[in-house]
């Protein structure tokens, strides 16, 4: 199950990135701070490993969409609090946005499928870092 409500717990699949978050930073100030950064557009998992963009409501496979920055949250003591935000552009639209996914042991099948076939494509986007949400810094040990 994807997040349609970014205040909403995610799941978890254990296929997920493996970076640090930087801090304590909270899933609605991650998406906030891509927003800010012109990644407005929501991106949903679909089944069969397709990707829905709400702006031109295109149905994508999703070993089609680009990861240009992506940024891992982890629940305090829940594993159900294990999510990634990745941003990303559409490849029919143009359209910059984000998708939120489970990670972890407890993630949906269907995040999990997504998370193996989403590209990570070298972006070179000067909006954001690669592994961090705007305005934060990577942790140099991840």
């Amino acid at each position: 199950m994807t997040l349609h409500d970014p205040a909403h717990d995610a799941t978890a699949h254990d296929s997920g990135p493996t970076d640090q978050p930087s801090d304590n930073t909270t899933l609605v100030e991650v998406i906030a701070g891509y927003r800010q950064a012109g990644f407005v557009t929501e991106f949903w998992v679909e089944s069969d490993s397709k990707v829905r963009c709400d702006e031109c409501q295109s149905v994508l496979d999703s070993n089609r969409l680009p990861i240009r920055s992506m940024r891992r949250l982890e629940g305090a003591s829940d594993p159900a609090d294990m999510a990634v935000v990745i941003a990303t552009s559409c490849p029919v639209c143009g359209a910059d946005g984000t998708m939120v996914l489970g990670y972890g042991p407890m993630a949906s099948g269907e995040d999990a499928d997504v998370m193996h076939r989403i590209k990570a494509v070298e972006a070179h986007d000067d909006r954001l870092p690669q592994h961090a949400a705007p305005d934060e810094v990577p942790d140099s040990n991840a």
